[in-house]
């Protein structure tokens, strides 16, 4: 499993991170999907900010927090 950890302040290409809102791009299938620190995208345990891939499922995404405000984002596969 490999996890990518976004640095707030270099974010590449093809991710954006903007408030409490993060898109990446699935390292697996290459499909662009959000992930939001809401009560819009919560984890099998019920955590909120998690998102699993829309297309395959074998990534996923967590957002905690705003990005100028000290929060986290990463994505695991």
């Amino acid at each position: 499993m490999s996890i990518k950890n976004l640095d707030p302040n270099g974010l590449e290409q093809n991710k954006d991170w903007e408030g409490n809102n993060a898109a990446f791009t699935c390292p697996v299938c290459q499909k662009v999907f959000i992930v939001s620190d809401t009560r819009m995208h919560v984890g099998p345990r019920k955590e909120k900010g998690y998102r699993k891939c829309a297309a395959c499922a074998r990534s996923w995404d967590r957002v905690t927090g705003e990005r100028k405000s000290g929060g986290t984002a990463s994505i695991e596969w």
